[in-house]
């Protein structure tokens, strides 16, 4: 006969392993919830660093195509070295559409949120595909009919379905199967993301898988990494540039990945409460501030190089110019100097910046044609430079043309003014 003690204690026992699994438990999902913040607080660092890569990596690229350019003018086609300058202009035009790759990493690019069909950005991205990929290689979509909308930026929504579709192509030669498939779902209560952000539960799932070679598990460890690649010819820029463009649609992404059978990537993002109307461009005020004859200009940029190809581009144009190298040198040369117009680059060092320089600028001289540039872009950096005071905003690279098109456009305008007025 079992003694009443012998059994309290087997009890006791049951109770403590019980006790014992719901701390194992506990414990993995706070790892599990550790390691996502760890990601995140890293990829946000690498991100700062990606948008601030991409500013200069933009003024290198305008001053290789200003010599480019300069270098050009007046050169004839059958000259032996023009094909090569010509060259040189497309691989300026391959580096500007990495550097922007950069910038949306970087998240410095501003989106269009608008309500968003996935079902339909998926199947208008099909024709695409099917002419671009191997034939060999089958298209499934498995696609939810009654799926729900999101507020999303179409065009990253593409980015991330063609970033996802060339890494599956590239993992699977030419055979294999590539599927598409959507569903709406509601995140578990204790699900790692739920704890993160508890006012969200419901999203929409697209999930992209291939028969691809797959990964071993220390590889998918890093696969969000910027410029970690196991391609030869390979950016690793691919899948950091989807991580931070579902990171800012305030969703999240997971994956997994089996050597020999494939890899699948699951991104959610939240379903759409309410339509978000999406931002209206910015449209540069108009003024009747204008140049016309040999204007008087004064460069700001803190970079050597782009103070000297900025100058030689206006002086071609028959125009007298003084350069200044940081916001202090611009204040004390415009209460010194009359001049007519002012080209502030916007990332200057000290205690000025381009914004502060051009406010304090427009305050000293009320009338004084501004423009301001940068090798950032975007709306809200268009809104900022106009709030601010400037007259016009152009990105780097820049082609001269663009640049003297702007200023002759008003010069055009004030000479046309003064003969009405005579």
């Amino acid at each position: 006969m079992e003694m009443p003690e012998n059994k309290d204690s087997q009890e006791r026992i049951k109770q403590l392993e019980e006790e014992i699994r719901i701390l194992k438990l506990k414990s993995i999902k706070r790892r599990q919830l550790e390691e996502q913040l760890y990601q995140a607080q890293k990829m946000e660092a690498l991100a700062s660093l990606s948008g601030g890569l991409a500013h200069d990596f933009n003024n290198i690229l305008h001053c290789i195509l200003g010599y480019t350019e300069m270098a050009l003018m007046g050169k004839p086609k059958e000259s032996p070295d023009y094909d090569t300058f010509c060259q040189i202009e497309l691989m300026i035009n391959k580096g500007s559409k990495l550097a922007r790759q950069f910038l949306a990493f970087g998240r410095k690019i501003p989106l269009q949120f608008k309500p968003i069909d996935l079902n339909l950005v998926i199947r208008e991205l099909m024709s695409l595909l099917r002419r671009t990929i191997p034939r060999m290689i089958d298209i499934e979509l498995k696609l939810d009919q009654d799926l729900k909308m999101i507020s999303a930026d179409a065009g990253q929504c593409e980015q991330v379905l063609m970033n996802l579709s060339i890494n599956s192509v590239n993992a699977m030669g030419k055979n294999g199967k590539l599927t598409f498939m959507t569903e709406n779902v509601v995140l578990d209560p204790d699900h790692p993301q739920t704890l993160l952000n508890p006012s969200s539960s419901e999203y929409i799932l697209l999930t992209v898988s291939d028969t691809g070679h797959g990964m071993p598990q220390e590889t998918l460890n890093r696969i969000y990494e910027p410029f970690f690649t196991t391609k030869e010819k390979g950016t690793g820029l691919g899948l950091s540039i989807v991580y931070s463009i579902v990171k800012d649609h305030g969703g999240f992404i997971e994956s997994d990945s089996n050597v020999g059978k494939g890899t699948a990537f699951r991104i959610y993002c939240p379903v759409l409460d309410s339509a978000v109307e999406p931002k209206k461009n910015v449209e540069l005020k108009k003024t009747d501030k204008s140049l016309c004859g040999n204007e008087r200009i004064l460069i700001v940029d803190d970079e050597e190089e782009m103070r000297d190809i900025s100058s030689q581009i206006f002086k071609l144009e028959g125009h007298e110019v003084d350069t200044a190298a940081d916001g202090d040198d611009a204040i004390y040369k415009v209460k010194h100097n009359k001049y007519d117009l002012l080209l502030v680059d916007l990332v200057l060092p000290g205690r000025l910046n381009g914004l502060d320089i051009i406010r304090k600028i427009r305050a000293i001289l009320p009338n004084v044609y501004i423009i301001a540039y940068s090798g950032f872009s975007g709306i809200d950096i268009t809104e900022k430079v106009i709030r601010a005071g400037a007259d016009n905003f152009i990105t780097k690279p820049f082609r001269r043309q663009e640049l003297v098109d702007m200023v002759n456009q008003f010069t055009k305008n004030k000479t046309h003014d003064q003969a009405i007025i005579r």
